[in-house]
């Protein structure tokens, strides 16, 4: 219950300073994004290598790739080598009402990037804050009501779903759209 609070807090913050953004969404299909912002939560050493093998694949094909990973356990921080490609944060990185306020976290935002990927199959507000106040011209998550005031292309995810199949359908659709479609 205190949580639910505390998040609720967190979404009305969100909302105050994403107000008045005039920010307008232009999709961009993988082939023409130059830049790439990939966010994820990290909860096993899995997860992070899954997420560097999908960064490793982006800048094969010439991509300039910034990904930031929320790790929920601060004793897994520790076992990552800085990467130049990789940021991390933690809880401890996060305000009282879970908005995430570390030195990365705002350079990611204000980075001008062509795609934001949240690649996190679980919902994480302090993820879904970063990719919601995001520069980028095309910000890309997970399935949800309330994910639509996040992102601008949401991919369904279901309960069966490994991280692999989301990976692979984010590409999927991310190759297909249309680089003509309307901005709006």
């Amino acid at each position: 219950m205190f949580g639910k609070l505390r998040k609720r807090i967190g979404q009305y913050y969100y909302r105050k300073e994403n107000a008045g953004n005039g920010r307008q969404c232009q999709l961009t299909n993988l082939q023409d994004a130059r830049k790439i912002g990939i966010l994820y939560t990290v909860e096993d050493v899995n997860d992070y290598e899954r997420v560097a093998e999908f960064v490793t694949a982006l800048q094969e094909e010439q991509k300039e790739v910034k990904a930031l990973g929320f790790v929920k356990n601060k004793n897994l921080i520790e076992r990552f080598l800085p990467k130049i490609s990789f940021d991390f944060f933690s809880k401890k990185d996060l305000t009282w009402f879970y908005k995430p306020i570390h030195t990365q976290v705002k350079d990611f935002i204000d980075k001008e990037f062509d795609l934001v990927i949240d690649l996190s199959l679980k919902d994480s507000f302090p993820i879904k804050y970063i990719a919601g106040l995001s520069n980028a011209l095309c910000r890309v998550g997970k399935f949800s009501e309330e994910n639509s005031d996040y992102y601008d292309l949401m991919i369904d995810v279901k309960p069966s779903m490994t991280s692999e199949d989301y990976f692979g359908n984010i590409r999927h659709y991310l190759t297909v759209i249309n680089q003509n479609a309307k901005k709006y």
